[in-house]
């Protein structure tokens, strides 16, 4: 992190979320003490070394940060409130004038959890690991977050975590809609891609692969090749929310 962002984020913190400095350690510590922490995944005891601090204060701190982290939420996650369509769509013709009520993308994510021992049936995941799955709504232009539900079970299926989220303050304009991959249900508000169908055009045409006239018609071919296509656009375009939990995992170790 930079310089310049650090002190912006400490100033932010200060201004927004409530932290003040205590008697022997400044703003500027506690946060960094809170930074080394989740990009690092440090445990108490390092970031004991790394300070010189008691694992008491380094706790007390760290939750001090979290909270004020917390507070800046609303400011800086918010639902899309125009009705403009994203540079990213409008710049690219293989998007524009098939995705212009697009306004985002929707995806779940695992992150992992501790839990007490009561709760770590609901918690198991498919993969065999405690985790909570977190709903996450991102823009096309900058790759940032404009909602996130987290808390959910790991073991809750996205399409119950998404309907949960419009209890949640969750909402979508009237005629706009989000892109999302075959774990969610096809609505007005949530496209998904054609299931059952392939869409790797781009490998097919590098091998020279033509499509089979057999049993089929014509026009079923065609037909079968638009929505190949739309597959592919509609990966294509969605793949941003993709990025984004990569980066935000490279980021921030403490996640996985």
């Amino acid at each position: 992190m930079k310089a310049e962002v650090f002190r912006f984020l400490c100033s932010e913190l200060q201004s927004k979320g409530g932290l003040h400095a205590s008697r022997h350690i400044a703003v500027d510590e506690k946060v960094g003490m809170f930074l080394w922490t989740v990009a690092r995944a440090a445990s108490n005891r390092d970031v004991q070394e790394r300070f010189q601090h008691s694992g008491d204060t380094v706790s007390r701190h760290f939750h001090q940060v979290l909270h004020a982290v917390n507070l800046l939420v609303p400011e800086y996650i918010k639902l899309p409130a125009t009705s403009e369509t994203c540079v990213s769509i409008t710049s690219n013709p293989k998007f524009y004038t098939y995705f212009n009520d697009c306004i985002g993308a929707l995806d779940g994510t695992h992150i992992a959890a501790k839990v007490p021992n009561e709760d770590t049936a609901a918690y198991r995941n498919r993969k065999g690991w405690l985790s909570q799955n977190v709903l996450v709504c991102c823009e096309f232009d900058n790759s940032l977050f404009t909602y996130i539900l987290a808390g959910w079970e790991g073991s809750a299926h996205d399409g119950a975590v998404l309907e949960a989220a419009f209890d949640a303050g969750f909402k979508v304009p009237m005629g706009k809609y989000y892109l999302a991959d075959a774990g969610y249900a096809l609505t007005p508000w949530c496209i998904t891609p054609y299931r059952g169908v392939r869409y790797h055009l781009r490998e097919w045409d590098k091998a020279n692969l033509r499509y089979q006239v057999l049993h089929f018609t014509q026009v079923y071919c065609i037909v079968l090749r638009i929505i190949r296509l739309f597959n592919l656009r509609h990966s294509s375009l969605r793949n941003a929310i993709e990025r984004i939990f990569s980066i935000l995992k490279n980021q921030f170790k403490i996640l996985t």
